[in-house]
């Protein structure tokens, strides 16, 4: 009797409508990273050393694996043209970033980033890939 009841449990949810299941399942595709673009007006990242920045329009936070967090004052980047630029000094370092228009991928993920990223940090140099959000400057 409890074999004939997994069978036929078996046999009506393969009968069940594919359909059905896919509704239940879809749900939109968020675009990637919508939640920092909303919140940042621009973002980068780099590997090997793992470090990151997010400038929204009251700061800037600069963070590298296994280090505190570097804070800076937000000010607009400059726009040249080929780059927007963007240079500040805290209370310990500076900070020197470079954003171009070109596409960046990536070299852990393989993911396509739309600009590429060069930040000097007082006296080292990193590259990585960004985008820019969607807060107005």
């Amino acid at each position: 009797m409890r074999a004939l009841l997994i069978v036929l449990t078996l046999l009506l949810a393969a009968c069940q409508n594919p359909d059905a299941v896919r509704e239940k399942n879809t749900e939109p595709v968020p675009e990637r990273n919508l939640l920092m673009a909303n919140v940042v007006i621009w973002w980068a990242h780099g590997n090997e050393p793992f470090w990151k920045f997010t400038a929204d329009s009251g700061k800037l936070r600069f963070e590298s694996l296994g280090e505190e967090p570097e804070y800076f004052s937000y000010k607009q980047f400059d726009n040249d043209g080929t780059a927007r630029t963007f240079a500040a000094k805290n209370a310990r370092t500076s900070i020197q970033i470079r954003m171009l228009q070109q596409t960046c991928i990536d070299n852990m993920s393989g993911a396509q980033y739309p600009w590429t990223a060069e930040v000097t940090l007082g006296k080292r140099k990193l590259q990585g890939c960004g985008e820019r959000g969607r807060l107005m400057e």
